[in-house]
């Protein structure tokens, strides 16, 4: 059975990009490759059209006579009458999954308040074949549920032995949604978020034959990201490798899109409160991953939310790092950074009174006074030698005391004085990598300054060195 993945893309800030492992190993990035195509649009042919109204969450699949099809989760609409909600699924169909602007087919699904769906809130549909039977799962505000059809395009609610369509949820008021199944190893696993106590998880549930379904586990939550009820959204996994996952966890929609990768050998853990598992951040909204023929491609929402585009992806294989600016391991790497006013003990140290989980012996730490000691009394500025911007990224190791004001690690155009990123820690002593995006000054003079401030506990910054981005090349 070939596997077809969808998942959901969504941006704006600086984004931040992670590998997980060591400095020498290359493992697999998901990329972009080639330019985007339009495939659905944000359609007013339908009687619960408004101004406002959004396709988002959705699942692309290929019918059993050929035909691609699309259901999107339409949201800001009339539907759902005074529950509130507003959703339904709307459907297109292409003729090749490589077409523009399929054909809009109107209303494909409503929810169905007398088998205990929410008037207006369907969410998030996504589609498997097995054998020759398709189905859908699919959120109801509050279950997921499914649905079976055999063309692949007139769907069947399942009605469970309760007379109802919900299947399983995390309880009342946790919005139970966005489900999406991978068979691995015989069982499906079916990948949902959830908001247990108003916080962003998740989970997943495994079934021999998807009727009867385990108790759920919590695979993802927390990290950088944060736990926020809204940042774990349309979980998705690949296989990309024989026991090799890839877990995609969206944050934003819209402008402000930003989707997460994590990668793991236990497709049941992607990191609860830890970021070691975390590949790469990107650009994009509610992406699905779609592998046809042979080759990979990814459907995700607009910026502009007002419908749906396609690319095709690729995996390459990245080293964690690229170049160092400066090479703090050698003298020479070292030379030129100056301790421009205060009191600190030294530029470099190679302090090891904590987990600092830093690249090279030699870092700076505004706190470190020598014999593994530290003095957060201690203030001062250290600015780097000039260098040139050759990349549009760069990555950053910083950690230390949380104050954007008196604690910072910025760079800096040497001409203008015009501040490209401002960095800070957030009270902890291990590295963290930040990816700086630089493309706006690239070709220009920069320096890097160091600024403490602070005096009270956690009153000190630690920068661990630049690197040049593995991804720079494939951020377009």
């Amino acid at each position: 059975m070939k596997r077809m993945f969808v998942f959901f893309i969504y941006l704006f800030i600086s984004s931040v990009s992670v590998y997980g492992g060591t400095s020498d190993e290359r493992i697999l990035v998901p990329v972009i490759d080639g330019a985007w195509w339009q495939v659905a649009g944000n359609p007013m042919d339908h009687k619960y059209a408004t101004e406002r109204q959004q396709p988002v969450d959705f699942a692309v699949w290929q019918a059993a006579d050929g035909t691609w099809q699309l259901w999107s989760c339409i949201r800001h609409t009339r539907a759902g009458g005074k529950t509130g909600k507003t959703r339904f699924f709307y459907g297109w169909e292409g003729k090749n999954l490589t077409d523009t602007n399929w054909k809009p087919l109107g209303i494909a699904m409503e929810a169905d308040p007398s088998l205990g769906e929410t008037p207006g809130g369907l969410q998030a549909p996504h589609v498997i074949k097995v054998g020759d039977t398709f189905h859908m799962f699919y959120g109801d505000y509050a279950n997921i549920c499914r649905a079976t059809s055999k063309d692949g395009k007139n769907f069947k609610r399942i009605i469970q032995p309760h007379g109802k369509t919900g299947i399983f949820s995390e309880g009342p008021g946790c919005i139970t949604r966005d489900p999406m199944l991978i068979q691995i190893d015989g069982l499906w696993h079916c990948y949902y978020t959830a908001l247990p106590g108003g916080r962003g998880y998740g989970f997943c549930r495994t079934s021999p034959d998807l009727e009867t379904w385990s108790h759920s586990c919590v695979v993802s939550y927390g990290g950088k990201v944060g736990p926020d009820r809204f940042q774990n959204e349309c979980p998705h996994v690949v296989e990309v490798e024989p026991g090799l996952f890839y877990y995609f966890r969206n944050q934003f929609y819209g402008k402000r899109a930003l989707n997460w990768v994590y990668r793991s050998d236990n497709p049941l853990n992607f990191g609860i409160d830890d970021d070691s598992k975390l590949v790469r951040s990107w650009r994009l909204a509610a992406p699905e991953i779609i592998f046809y023929e042979g080759r990979y491609y990814i459907a995700a929402l607009k910026d502009s939310l007002d419908g749906i585009k396609i690319a095709r992806m690729k995996w390459v294989r990245l080293p964690e790092l690229g170049k160092p600016v400066f090479n703090f391991s050698s003298v020479a790497g070292r030379e030129g950074w100056i301790l421009k006013s205060g009191n600190l003990a030294s530029v470099f140290t190679t302090s090891t009174r904590s987990n600092f989980k830093a690249r090279s012996e030699y870092f700076i730490g505004t706190a470190e006074i020598g014999q593994d000691k530290f003095d957060d009394g201690r203030t001062g500025v250290i600015e780097s030698p000039v260098f040139t911007l050759e990349e549009k990224s760069y990555i950053l190791f910083v950690s230390g005391g949380n104050d954007r004001q008196n604690l910072y690690i910025a760079l800096i155009e040497a001409e203008t004085g015009k501040q490209i990123v401002r960095l800070t820690g957030k009270k902890d002593n291990a590295f963290e990598r930040v990816l700086a995006d630089c493309a706006g000054s690239k070709g220009k003079k920069a320096f890097i300054r160091i600024v403490d401030r602070a005096t009270a506990p956690w009153g000190h910054i630690n920068f661990g060195g630049m690197y040049e981005d593995p991804l720079a090349p494939y951020n377009k």
